[in-house]
C-alpha cells in the first residue's frame, strides 16, 4: 500500500518532534567559575588543590571548595548553577561507561554532585527536559534537581535539610531502604541519618540564612526568571 506524501510527511515531522527533547540535553560539564568571592579551591583528578579563578573549569572526578569567608559559583554548560558557601566541598562524580551516550542524538545522563559538607544552592533553568539534569548526592539522601531554587544543607548530626524555595525537585534515598519524595516551591524536607524521613513541611528560615538566601534569590530573579521572594 502506498502511503501518502502529506501521511509520510506527518510521521516524519512526529519523528522529529520526539527526537528532539534528547537532542536538546547536552552534557552539563565541564563546569565554569563563574562568581569567586573569597578564598576557593579546585582539585583536578590526581592534582592538588589550587587557588581558583574566574572562569576556571571543573569536569567529572574533579571537585571544588570554598573556604571561610568564600563563595564560589559553578556554571554548567547548559546554564544551571550550583552556588557554594563557604566551608563547603563537592565533588563531581564521574559516570559509568555504559551511561556515556553512545552516539548523535542520545540523551546524556545527569551531572551527578557529591556534597561531602557544607551549604549549596542549585538553580534550574525552566522545566525544558523530561528528567533532573543535575543530582546532588548529600549523605542519606539524594536530590534530583528539576527545576527551580532548591537548597541543600549538610548538619552535623548527619542529617540533611533540603528546601524548594521554586521550582520541582525529588529527594530519595541515597542507599538501603528505598524511598523518595517529591518536593515543590515552599516545601522543605529534613532527611536524618537513617532511616525514612517524615512528610515534606512548610518552609522554615533560620536567621543565619538570611543573607544566603537574598543573595541567592536576587540572582535566580535575574537569571532566570524564578519569582522575587515574599
Amino acid at each position: 500500500m502506498t502511503v501518502p506524501a502529506f501521511s509520510l510527511a506527518l510521521a516524519l515531522a512526529g519523528a522529529l518532534l520526539v527526537a528532539a527533547p534528547a537532542a536538546a540535553q547536552p552534557k552539563e560539564t565541564p563546569l565554569t567559575a563563574a562568581t569567586v568571592s573569597g578564598p576557593s579551591e579546585i582539585i583536578l583528578k590526581n592534582g592538588s588543590w589550587v587557588p581558583v579563578k574566574l572562569r576556571d573549569t571543573i569536569a567529572e572526578g574533579d571537585g571544588a571548595r570554598a573556604l571561610a569567608g568564600g563563595r564560589l559559583t559553578l556554571l554548567t554548560k547548559n546554564g544551571n548553577s550550583i552556588r557554594m558557601a563557604q566551608l563547603t566541598q563537592l565533588f563531581l562524580f564521574e559516570p559509568p561507561p555504559s551511561a556515556v551516550p553512545g552516539g548523535p542524538g542520545t540523551v546524556s545522563p545527569p551531572l551527578k554532585v557529591k556534597l561531602d559538607g557544607g551549604r549549596v544552592w542549585v538553580s534550574v533553568l525552566p522545566l525544558t527536559v523530561t528528567r533532573a539534569p543535575i543530582d546532588v548526592e548529600a549523605g542519606p539522601a539524594t536530590v534530583g534537581v528539576r527545576s527551580g531554587g532548591i537548597s541543600l544543607r549538610t548538619n552535623a548530626d548527619g542529617s540533611v535539610l533540603v528546601r524548594c524555595y521554586h521550582g520541582l525537585s525529588v529527594v530519595r534515598a541515597t542507599s538501603g531502604p528505598a524511598w523518595d519524595r517529591p518536593l515543590k516551591a515552599g516545601e522543605e524536607l529534613l532527611v536524618p541519618v537513617s532511616g525514612t524521613p517524615p512528610a515534606s513541611r512548610p518552609l522554615t528560615s533560620d536567621p543565619e540564612e538570611v543573607n544566603w538566601v537574598r543573595w541567592n534569590s536576587d540572582q535566580d530573579v535575574v537569571g532566570y526568571g524564578m519569582p522575587a521572594p515574599k
